[in-house]
């Protein structure tokens, strides 16, 4: 009961609740103001561990401030996880897939392909000094004379690139973030994240991906 008292003095000397009449304690508008910024602390704290090896120093400050809007995320270590999620909001999207990504898996190739015959939109973001390995060329360029040129010429499949590093990997549909994860402190990717099917973190990554999309040129061609 003493250290209870000591907390209640010290929140009502920082202005954070007050005394009512009747002996009783209440929020001021002071202390309900600092609630509403409790998730972003909440948030990072619960994933203090990722965050710990894992920036996103990077991202535009206002992303960084709405960081809370992800609370509801939950989170996995397995990059196979990662990938089946991305696979299927493929199969199961019916308008549009909106990307940032730094590869391209092979695994999901077939199901872009059935998925741009159901006219579901692709839009894909990636660093301009991209290299991928042979075995992508190979498989592109069988691509590259069938379904995705089609795609291209009918604007179902939109390319861009950033002439910098992209500061996220993110994988989305209309309805589910199949993948958000952030690079290691070395900038690069493990592929460890988030996933959601929350409202406010599609919002969020909504509006992190027309963030980068309003920055990115068009891409020349399909591959380098």
């Amino acid at each position: 009961m003493q250290e209870v008292s000591r907390h209640v003095s010290r929140l009502d000397k920082t202005g954070v609740i007050k005394k009512n009449v009747n002996g009783s304690y209440s929020l001021t508008s002071y202390g309900k103001l600092i609630l509403t910024q409790l998730p972003e602390l909440e948030f990072i704290s619960k994933h203090r561990e990722y965050f710990t090896s894992h920036s996103i120093t990077h991202l535009p400050s206002e992303f960084v401030s709405r960081i809370g809007e992800l609370q509801n995320c939950m989170f996995t270590d397995d990059v196979m996880v990662i990938f089946s999620r991305m696979k299927r909001v493929i199969e199961e999207s019916e308008e549009s897939i909106w990307a940032i990504i730094n590869q391209y898996p092979m695994s999901i190739v077939s199901s872009a392909r059935d998925a741009v015959k159901r006219n579901v939109r692709f839009a894909t973001i990636e660093p301009e000094d991209w290299v991928p390995p042979p075995e992508f060329h190979q498989e592109v360029a069988k691509i590259e004379r069938s379904w995705a040129y089609q795609a291209r010429k009918d604007r179902l499949f939109e390319p861009r690139v950033l002439e910098r590093k992209v500061d996220v990997f993110l994988y989305m549909s209309e309805k589910e973030v199949a993948a958000l994860t952030f690079p290691t402190l070395s900038e690069k990717f493990d592929h460890k994240g988030f996933y959601a099917t929350d409202e406010r973190a599609r919002k969020w990554c909504r509006d992190l991906f027309q963030h980068y999309w309003e920055k990115a040129k068009p891409k020349s061609r399909f591959t380098k």
